[in-house]
């Protein structure tokens, strides 16, 4: 089962992905949407990671903390930072969309993570 990127949001209102201008590019961090799904369906299930630099960590982290869900790079660079989770994506790929879901969630926040029905 082929998952896809279908959308790349942030959670602002304010700015997209594309518009977004840290006030010093090697030091930022926001929260990113990801809407992931198979390849041949409409739509996906949303997961959530942080996207921060080693100067904003250090900046806005003072205790000691097991960090999940997070993606860290030296700079706000869209492009760089899509290329990185295509390639996760592409890495978590199973027989079967609920296992590939289950392995992304080991990288992002899946909104059924944990779910028990």
């Amino acid at each position: 089962m082929k998952a896809k990127l279908k959308s790349l949001g942030v959670t602002s209102a304010q700015f997209t992905p594309e518009t977004y201008q840290p006030n010093k590019i090697s030091c930022f961090g926001l929260w990113f949407r990801l809407c992931v799904g198979p390849e041949d369906q409409i739509g996906g299930h949303d997961f959530h990671v942080l996207i921060c630099t080693p100067e904003w960590l250090c900046k806005n982290h003072w205790e000691p903390e097991l960090i999940q869900h997070m993606l860290l790079v030296r700079k706000y660079d869209l492009d760089e930072i899509t290329e990185t989770i295509n390639k996760c994506i592409e890495n978590c790929t199973c027989d079967t969309w609920i296992e590939t879901a289950q392995k992304l969630s080991r990288y992002f926040a899946w909104e059924y993570e944990d779910y028990q029905p």
